[in-house]
């Protein structure tokens, strides 16, 4: 099979040194201009994005199964010109796109299929928005933004008087345009619940994902994309919190809006008496559920190419997975300018036992190069990748990841070492809300 995948950060990397280990044909092309020295000397690279599509048509022409993938939501002008070529899409498409950026699109789809919401009030402007706190009552609540102002964009505060502080520093250091939203903060455990689509049904069991953003152990520190996540399968068919969301009714909108096939999320926080309130979409892969839940497929070749045309089933294991992410400074760094000098590109990683194969044991890498010969870090936010375990404990698959973490060497190594009673914490009170977690992630 023939994989060409489009990468917006170059943040799936584990997933196409795979594909390329599983014996398929793989070429990549990285979107962005600061991470693209991701997977040199260990993946092919095309420079530029019609190469990468006239790649993928040489190998539909000669008759050679041909997938194009996409990572990451906001390049769905390019899914739809590759989906107009006739070239099998996983990942990518201009709905994906809204359903993500466009929360209040997203929000109308959520309730369509019955979901509950937050309350919430909507602005046109961060300024309306530091208006309107000005005058709310004290309560905690959420603000959240379709611009991007940096990882810590959704931002949390406990009182009225902490959100119009905090208001007031994003609108000096960022201006005061930009649609956004106050969202009233719900009590409970915030989960994640996601599937595979075909572009006609649903196919595999439901994922779940755990995770934790903020950068240091008892969540202290500015929020990233996640810090540590734990992944399981559902082995129910029809899972209560699938009922809470509306999956059922899910079909049939996304049949209506011509989805891309590929993996779409419903983030959601359960309250303590069960009730599940939607959140947002994640309408492509997760980072780091995807970089911890692929490990649990056992053909990752096969994924693809049932999800891109409609054959077959998916059957992952039963096992729990666990991640922490691991980085180097400057990291949780993350500045508008991805092209900073003065970063960590050029830091060795070291090539022992540890490091493997970049995917299959403890170490699934992300931001990494091969470069005369030494594994590198490749990005200048000093995203290095995740220290992962598997297991039907979910103490052992977290003992296992924590002892790759300590394993791998490199200047000014970071990591939660806080994964097992933090999550264990979470698993519980998501069953006493009636969710079906494993066996062994409690007990």
């Amino acid at each position: 099979m023939r994989v060409a995948i489009v990468s917006k950060e170059g943040t799936s990397l584990p997933w196409w040194k795979r594909l390329q280990d599983e014996g398929h044909d793989v070429a990549v092309w990285i979107k962005d201009v600061g991470p693209r020295q991701t997977g040199d000397g260990i993946i092919p690279k095309a420079g530029s994005w019609p190469t990468l599509l006239e790649w993928a048509k040489v190998g539909q022409r000669v008759g050679q199964k041909t997938i194009v993938f996409f990572d990451f939501s906001g390049l769905g002008e390019l899914a739809e010109h590759a989906r107009d070529s006739g070239l099998a899409v996983v990942g990518g498409c201009k709905f994906a796109d809204r359903l993500e950026k466009d929360r209040l699109f997203g929000f109308d789809i959520a309730k369509s299929i019955g979901c509950k919401l937050p309350k919430y009030e909507w602005f046109e402007s961060f300024d309306a928005c530091l208006r309107y706190a000005r005058k709310m009552s004290d309560k905690a609540v959420y603000f959240k933004s379709n611009r991007f102002i940096g990882s810590d964009a959704t931002h949390g505060c406990a009182t009225a008087a902490e959100m119009v502080e905090y208001l007031e520093w994003l609108i000096r250091n960022h201006g005061g345009a930009g649609a956004c939203m106050l969202q009233d903060k719900v009590e409970g455990v915030a989960v994640s619940t996601a599937r595979w689509w075909n572009g006609r049904s649903w196919v595999g069991p439901y994922e779940g994902t755990i995770e934790h953003k903020p950068f240091m152990n008892g969540d202290v520190g500015p929020g990233t994309g996640c810090a540590i996540n734990t992944v399981w399968f559902y082995e129910s068919e029809n899972p209560y919190i699938a009922r809470e969301q509306g999956w059922d009714r899910l079909a049939s909108v996304f049949t209506k809006y011509n989805a891309a096939p590929g993996i779409y999320d419903i983030n959601s926080v359960v309250a303590p008496n069960g009730d599940t309130y939607f959140l947002e979409w994640t309408p492509r892969l997760g980072y780091d559920s995807e970089m911890t839940s692929f490990r649990l497929f056992p053909d990752l070749g096969k994924v693809l190419h049932t999800v891109a045309y409609g054959t077959g089933d998916l059957e992952p294991s039963s096992e729990i997975a666990y991640a922490t992410r691991v980085t180097v400074p400057p990291y949780p760094w993350d500045g508008a300018d991805k092209n900073h000098n003065k970063t960590c590109v050029g830091t060795y990683i070291s090539q022992d036992d540890a490091v493997g194969d970049l995917w299959s044991g403890g170490f699934v890498a992300s931001g990494v190069r091969i470069k005369d010969g030494i594994l590198e870090v490749a990005v200048p936010d000093g995203y290095v990748g995740v220290a992962y375990g598997q297991s039907r404990s979910f103490k052992m698959a977290v003992e296992r990841a924590e002892k790759a973490a300590k394993a791998l060497m490199m200047p000014g190594k970071q990591y939660r070492t806080d994964g097992f009673k933090t999550l264990v914490k979470d698993a519980k009170k998501a069953r006493s809300a009636g969710l079906e977690l494993p066996p062994g992630m409690v007990d």
